[in-house]
């Protein structure tokens, strides 16, 4: 069985390039564009992976984190953003998520997403 991976990003271009790589690579991804959306795609996808944007409207991609893992408490989680922020950082690493600035090319993703998925979960103390 594929891994199920749910990627957030308002960016459609971003998104569907995304999508179509993981997807291609024998994933099982699916996208979400809105916060909302993500939040419903969190319940029907039960995914082992989640990768959101930093900015989501009034949300952000941790906030999506912990509403996952609150359903999935092993789920994988990446965070991504365009630029280094080291306070982001800083709570991605606190929630045993990975902060990652988004690559141009969306054949990128395969190396950090092998990464996480490959990696032991670590339960926060």
């Amino acid at each position: 069985m594929s891994q199920r991976i749910l990627v957030v990003s308002p960016d459609d271009a971003s998104l569907n390039g995304t999508l179509n790589i993981l997807n291609r690579a024998g994933f099982e991804a699916v996208g979400a564009a809105t916060f909302e959306e993500a939040s419903q795609a969190l319940f029907h996808a039960t995914p082992d992976l989640l990768i959101a944007d930093e900015r989501l409207g009034a949300f952000n991609g941790l906030h999506l984190v912990l509403r996952g893992r609150a359903v999935y408490p092993l789920m994988r989680a990446i965070v991504t953003t365009n630029n280094r922020d080291t306070v982001l950082e800083s709570d991605a690493r606190d929630l045993n998520t990975l902060c990652f600035i988004k690559p141009a090319d969306p054949r990128e993703w395969l190396g950090p997403v092998c990464r996480t998925l490959e990696t032991p979960f670590l339960m926060s103390a």
